[in-house]
């Protein structure tokens, strides 16, 4: 039997938790505290510090890319600042970041 799988599924596994973990590292530089960040996208703090010590070259290829660094900065200022975010902000960063780890674009 063929498994199929959707571009966001692969993404949730692949790619969301290392974004989820750069959006809150760059909240924590900004002065946020670890446990309020990981409550703003929903990430636990022992889920955070594993995928910091386990993607670190995910997480360098991140912040490599200026695009979505600044992607990555500007949400993390909007969630920060309580902003209401449009799910879709986030669907573009994963998105641009597939590229990164040669997955297929989705958008």
């Amino acid at each position: 039997m063929m498994k199929t799988t959707t571009y966001c599924e692969d993404a949730y596994f692949n790619i969301v938790p290392v974004l989820k973990t750069v959006i809150i590292m760059k909240m924590v530089e900004k002065g946020i505290s670890l446990r309020d960040a990981t409550k703003h996208v929903n990430l636990s703090v022992t889920a955070y510090e594993r995928h910091r010590k386990n993607d670190v070259d995910k997480i360098e290829k991140i912040y490599r890319d200026e695009e979505i660094k600044d992607m990555i900065n500007s949400l993390a200022i909007r969630l920060m600042n309580n902003e209401r975010i449009d799910p879709i902000s986030f669907c573009i960063l994963c998105s641009k970041s597939r590229r990164l780890f040669n997955l297929p674009l989705c958008i």
